[in-house]
């Protein structure tokens, strides 16, 4: 067997020969970049044929989103802290796909164009290929983030619910599989927003996927008779405890109890597993960091929250082709 390798430049080609050895202890010595490993990069390739309009791009759009991945993952705390490691580290440069440095405002501008929609599909299609239960159960959420600054005029005020203290800033509502606590879809409001108002805009973004669930949990703040007979209606019930303030007359615990007579004790049940919404939020914002940005206006804070979920759902991906545990931010 020989002992090295071509390294394989994402964007650009083969490059000059690498010790195997050399190259499998760097990245085991590393951890994010070891989990960076564990995604097919290949079906990314629609990145770079948006490079073909134009004057040709200096940088791999592929090799850019996984150093921007790398950031998320190490816990970086901004762009210009990852362009300072990577100056100092030209194999971590090779490793991600970058010939030369790229300056913060290139991974900003290439931030604004990211389409992350796009890319949490396509890793949570390689976490289905590894679980085959994966979005069978999905939990719906909200989770605060403050704003960078009171004066970022897409922000507003709004009630965390957790703390039951006034914040200015977002609100990020998040679609979760219950099984390996990963998030599937988001969309990020002002904080003002109502979390009932952003069910259906979460699951257009499921699309045809919302096929796979088997139930979907919430909490009171979804409860409403339209958004029940709307899900069951294409056979998805949704569990959530009854709002007593949405109804004067006398209902059942769970809404779900008016289409199928599940006792109250068996609905307890089932309904223990919303905690993991929290739970993930909790992983998100002290694992990961999501807990206030650096960046103002709602579309680049759309930008770095979809990052950190895509973070995620790599670390997910990472953990079940190891045979570990998803639902922990612990790598082993």
């Amino acid at each position: 067997m020989s002992f090295f390798m071509l390294s394989k430049n994402v964007g650009t080609g083969w490059q000059m020969p690498v010790s195997c050895f050399d190259c499998q202890c760097k990245i085991l010595s590393d951890v994010p970049l070891m989990m960076l490993e564990a995604v097919d990069w290949q079906r990314f390739r629609y990145l770079e044929k948006n490079n073909k309009m134009g004057r040709p791009s200096t940088y791999s759009r592929i090799a850019l989103l996984r150093a921007l991945l790398y950031m998320e993952l190490a816990n970086l705390s901004s762009v210009s802290e990852l362009v300072r490691i990577l100056k100092g580290d030209y194999y971590k440069m090779n490793v991600l796909g970058l010939n030369k440095l790229p300056s913060e405002s290139t991974f900003s501008r290439f931030k604004d164009t990211v389409d992350i929609d796009r890319i949490l599909t396509i890793i949570a299609s390689m976490i289905k290929d590894e679980e085959q239960d994966f979005m069978c159960m999905v939990g719906v959420d909200s989770t605060s983030l403050n704003a960078y600054s009171q004066k970022d005029p897409d922000a507003s005020w709004g009630l965390d619910h957790i703390t039951d203290e006034w914040y200015y800033g977002y609100k990020i509502h998040l679609l979760y599989d219950l099984l390996t606590l990963a998030p599937i879809c988001s969309v990020v409001t002002p904080a003002n927003i109502h979390d009932t108002t952003q069910l259906f805009p979460l699951l257009k973004k499921m699309g045809a996927r919302t096929l796979q669930m088997n139930g979907l949990l919430a909490d009171m703040a979804y409860d409403s008779k339209e958004n029940l007979e709307r899900l069951y209606q294409v056979g998805i019930p949704l569990i959530n405890r009854v709002n007593p303030r949405n109804s004067k007359k006398e209902l059942p615990r769970y809404r779900i109890q008016e289409k199928i007579p599940f006792h109250d004790i068996t609905m307890n049940k089932i309904y223990k597993n919303r905690m993991h919404c929290e739970y993930t939020n909790y992983l998100l914002k002290e694992h990961l960091d999501l807990k206030r940005v650096k960046t103002t206006r709602i579309f680049r804070v759309t930008a770095k929250t979809g990052l950190t979920l895509i973070a995620r759902q790599i670390q997910v991906l990472y953990q079940i082709r190891q045979g570990a545990n998803p639902r922990t931010t612990i790598i082993e």
